[in-house]
């Protein structure tokens, strides 16, 4: 807090006396040290029936403090407690009561700097204002609020005087059950307190966005208006614009803005992990492949790899391994034993912990077969001899048995660990398990996908039907939604019913109680869902999710707002022509960028105005520079004409007028979502 011209000495106001320093006058006329006070200073508490504090916080009898002094009531207490202006403001208060109730009341700040109601500035040293009423039985005065360069508050303290009490106390609580101060009334003990709030101004912006990330917003111009909390802006203008990045790009427009388009967003950070759904299939699809380069043996404790390529351009961290599987043909039937005897050579063919099926062979539970065991590969190479290998158990086979070896992988879950572990080759990862596999395999990727994740906010203002944008790997159109899974019974049937298995609410506290300051949910952190799953690589991002129009702007922002007239516009294209154009479609321009086929018309001097503009037929569109434009009618043009192309462009604005009825607690920005008002080619 700033602060000028502040006095260094204690003085008090109506001729109380000059206390020394680091002391004050106490009602009844005592010293008292300021530190000790400090300590001892009585707090608005609920007294016990027939009893009241004084002001030293000891506790008198109502019966024993009539008998002693007559009793007077201070009815009302009247301060206007909203927020206060940064700049600093003067408010006027009153206090209401019976003829002759006293009291005396101080106001401190959080540097516990003292106001002195005579030179209108706070100090160092105790000061206070002491007031007996008179026959007016009302007394006003006011305070200066000085400018602060920070957050401040400003805590009011009213004693009634011994022979004076308090209105009755009718209490207001907040949700988390603390005492709302500011809201209650009365006291049931000497001292009644209240709170005045100081802010920095805030900010509101307004600014073009793209939510899916596909339209280019580049060079993007705001508007922005600063004010007060919690006061109110007049209607005003607004201009807001973007560009394409690319120059080869070009806008389109779909459709005039309204204030449906507005996005108000909240930033949830993700937690550590997800929260999985029993289900749900976590691996819906194989995201990418890749050829192992060299054999793992599998029957030792190796779970690093090496791959053709670079993992990090084929894997993600949690990727669900599985790998191809190979055939190879029984040479001689097995009778006994548990070796095997093939046509090729075994070690490139299978790995240890493999598993070995015959798909011709048919199910029989009495027969101990391929078909009813999990048979294993158990050693390759057996004796040396690298067409022999071991199964984990005896099995009957017959002598041209088509075998089938399945990795370990493919029926185990096993992940990705790693990448590069120790940071000397950039083809190698870690598994989550040891898995062997023959040299050249394919290998399978497939990430974890999740729609349940955990937030650790904003849970109190998320909803269903919001939506997502940014964050790593957020997937587009993603949308907070219920999740449900079931099974439906006889479909098509008129006896066709739907059973659900497991569902959950778009957002979920968890049974996790908020954080509140002065009464408001600050934190709630909880679970939300996504209409779609959502990749690993969210772990630990923060999102935006925000809902549209004036109304979730309210809601999600706290700023009440107003969006009239609203117009969206492409700067025109404008360029000349670099040769003179006899009474043909060909028309040589300077620059083509921006302009776009079948779109963009074309006017200028020389362009026929007895008939509509004719429009580019050919040679515009993902081109920039210079190049000939083909129209859909001939024209006859000089060399240098300047030529105007409308119908496509490379900016946009967005023009209109904002009214902000209430103005929010912090800084934050309103979105008009470009999506949904521009096309780009």
């Amino acid at each position: 807090m700033s602060y000028h011209n502040t006095p260094a000495q204690s003085t008090t106001n109506n001729q109380e006396k000059i206390a020394p320093p680091g002391f004050h006058y106490m009602p009844d006329g005592s010293l008292m040290a300021d530190d000790e006070m400090d300590s001892t200073l009585p707090t608005q508490g609920v007294a016990p029936t027939g009893f009241h504090y004084m002001p030293d916080g000891s506790l008198m009898s109502d019966a024993d403090h009539l008998s002693t002094h007559g009793i007077e009531t201070l009815t009302s207490v009247a301060f206007d407690l909203l927020p206060i202006k940064a700049a600093g403001e003067t408010r006027e208060f009153s206090i209401s009561g019976s003829k002759n109730a006293e009291f005396y009341l101080e106001i401190i700040n959080e540097d516990s700097y003292y106001y002195n109601f005579t030179t209108k500035l706070f100090q160092a040293g105790v000061a206070r204002l002491n007031v007996k009423l008179t026959e007016e039985s009302t007394y006003k005065n006011s305070i200066v609020f000085p400018v602060v360069t920070d957050d401040d508050h400003y805590d009011i303290y009213l004693f009634a005087k011994p022979g004076t009490k308090h209105a009755d106390h009718k209490e207001v609580r907040f949700k988390d059950g603390t005492m709302d101060i500011n809201n209650s009334i009365g006291s049931n003990s000497l001292l009644l307190r209240k709170i005045i709030y100081q802010y920095l101004d805030v900010t509101l912006i307004v600014s073009p966005f793209s939510t899916s990330g596909g339209i280019e917003v580049g060079s993007v111009v705001s508007d922005t208006t600063v004010s007060h909390r919690s006061s109110a802006v007049s209607k005003k203008s607004f201009s807001i614009s973007c560009a394409v990045t690319t120059a080869a790009k070009c806008y389109r427009i779909i459709k005039q803005p309204t204030p449906s388009d507005v996005i108000a967003f909240v930033s949830a950070d993700i937690g550590a992990a997800p929260i999985p759904i029993s289900t749900e299939n976590i691996y819906p699809a194989i995201s990418d492949t890749d050829t192992l380069d060299g054999t793992v043996p599998g029957n030792d404790d190796n779970v690093r790899i090496v791959m053709d390529n670079n993992v990090a351009t084929n894997l993600v961290l949690g990727d669900k391994i599985t790998a191809a599987t190979s055939t190879s043909t029984v040479d001689g039937a097995v009778s006994s034993g548990v070796n095997v005897q093939m046509d090729h050579n075994v070690t490139t063919k299978m790995a240890v912990g493999d598993q070995i099926t015959a798909p011709s062979v048919e199910f029989d539970p009495n027969i101990p077969n391929l078909s009813n065991r999990v048979v294993k590969v158990a050693a390759l190479s057996v004796d040396g001899d690298n067409t022999v290998f071991a199964m984990s158990e005896e099995i009957e086979l017959e002598d041209g048995l088509a075998l089938v070896f399945s990795p370990f992988c493919n029926r185990s879950l096993t992940t990705v660990a790693a990448l590069n572990p120790d940071s000397d080759n950039a083809k190698e990862f870690s598994m989550s398990q040891n898995v062997g596999f023959v040299d050249g395999v394919t290998l399978s990727f497939s990430n974890q996908m999740n729609y349940r994740w955990p937030i650790n906010n904003q849970a109190h203002i998320i909803q269903k039907g919001m939506v997502s944008s940014g964050g790593t790997g957020v997937v587009a159109g993603s949308v907070i939604s219920d999740y449900q899974s079931t099974i439906t019974n006889y479909a098509n049937t008129p006896d066709e019913n739907v059973i659900i298995l497991e569902e959950f609410s778009a957002v979920d506290t968890l049974g996790v109680p908020p954080a509140y300051t002065n009464g408001e949910v600050t934190t709630q952190s909880g679970a939300i869902v996504f209409n779609q799953q959502q990749p690993i690589a969210l772990v630990g991002q923060g999102i935006k999710i925000g809902g549209y129009g004036e109304r979730e702007a309210l809601r999600v922002s706290g700023y009440e707002v107003v969006f009239t007239d609203l117009a969206i516009a492409l700067t025109p294209i404008t360029t000349t022509t670099t040769a003179a154009v006899n009474n043909s479609t060909s028309v040589p321009v300077a620059s083509r960028n921006g302009i776009l086929d079948d779109v963009s018309t074309v006017s200028g001097i020389g362009i026929d105005a007895d008939v509509a503009d004719p429009t580019v037929d050919t040679g515009a569109g993902a081109v920039t520079g210079a190049g000939t434009l083909v129209l859909t009618a001939a024209q006859t043009l000089e060399d240098g004409v300047t030529l105007t192309f409308p119908g496509a462009g490379q900016v946009a604005t967005i023009t209109g007028n904002i009214e902000i009825k209430r103005v929010g607690k912090t800084t934050e920005t309103l979105r008009f979502d470009v999506d949904r008002l521009l096309s780009i080619t």
